[in-house]
């Protein structure tokens, strides 16, 4: 298994595992909202839809940035994932795309269409990748692959540094 794929695993596992992580908590108990009651409003009338990209969303959420890799755990839950913004009608975003550079088989990890026919579907690359030979053509092959509707590119020091 490739480095870049175990770290994937890693991330999904120490979120699943991490014994730090509170799991216990909603942090919901933290708000307070003042009880305004509006008879008048019409909530069936509230549309919460947007445009975005030249999608329609059910309304403003996105998946954002879930994990790269292509072991099989992380193709099964990207295809979940996609799933379940096509049902909902929110956009759904792909960790880094980066694994495509160095392991051609990770491919059906990102063809992500299938899974989610109408979502808006965005392609991830680390900025960073710029310096070391995504160009153009890279960076076209993986909007191909997943068919995504577009494709940004992630900025985050911190985490690259490391």
């Amino acid at each position: 298994m490739s480095k870049i794929n175990q770290r994937k695993i890693d991330h999904v596992q120490l979120v699943a595992t991490h014994s730090e992580i509170d799991r216990q908590r909603n942090y919901f108990d933290r708000i307070q909202l003042s009880h305004r009651a509006l008879p008048e409003l019409d909530l069936a009338s509230i549309d919460p839809s947007m445009e975005l990209l030249g999608k329609t969303l059910s309304f403003p959420l996105l998946i954002s940035s879930m994990t790269g890799g292509s072991d099989e755990s992380i193709v099964k839950l990207k295809h979940n994932l996609a799933i379940a913004a096509e049902a909902t009608g929110v956009a759904l975003a792909v960790g880094s795309q980066r694994v495509l550079l160095q392991d051609p088989s990770a491919t059906s990890s990102f063809a992500l269409r299938s899974s989610a026919p109408d979502a808006l579907l965005i392609g991830n690359i680390g900025a960073v990748q710029l310096n070391y030979g995504v160009d153009i053509q890279a960076a076209e092959q993986m909007v191909e692959i997943m068919q995504a509707d577009a494709l940004y590119l992630h900025l985050n020091p911190l985490q690259e540094a490391v």
